[in-house]
């Protein structure tokens, strides 16, 4: 038995049950979260102008420092990137393959949970289940497309 027939297995039954309960929740929480939002909307703005001079300041203090830091640890990081530069290829040539076969099988996954959240739901969600299940398929395969 596969990986993800195992998963399927396991995960089909909870999010069965989950479900419903996840629904019901989001439902009630919903205009709660858009309340608190309103509410906490003058508060925000507030604090951002009360906050946005602080952080200026603070980046002004702290721009020299961290240019001293870079100057100091600048030698270092060189001599470590000589000395690692090859255990570094190393491991990445190694690992990119182990990335990609990580990374088939998160699709896969990803595209098992969709299944059984769409039939636990009857398929009232399915488009935008769907939706999140190609966006998911489509960052994994753009970052392993980029890694390789």
């Amino acid at each position: 038995m596969s990986l993800v027939s195992k998963f399927k297995d396991v995960a089909g039954p909870v999010v069965d049950m989950a479900s419903p309960v996840v629904l019901q929740a989001l439902d009630k929480a919903s205009p709660l979260v858009e309340m608190a939002k309103e509410k906490a909307s003058p508060y925000v703005e507030q604090a951002w102008e009360i906050a946005t001079p602080y952080v200026e300041v603070a980046r002004d203090l702290t721009a020299p420092l961290l240019e001293q830091a870079i100057n100091k640890a600048g030698p270092y990081a060189e001599r470590v990137a000589g000395t690692a530069g090859p255990i570094v290829e190393q491991a990445l040539e190694k690992a990119v393959p182990l990335v990609e076969k990580a990374g088939g099988i998160a699709v896969t996954c990803v595209g098992a949970a969709a299944s059984t959240v769409d039939k636990a739901t009857g398929g009232r969600y399915h488009d935008q289940v769907e939706n999140v299940n190609q966006m998911v398929g489509e960052a994994l395969n753009g970052r392993l497309g980029s890694k390789s």
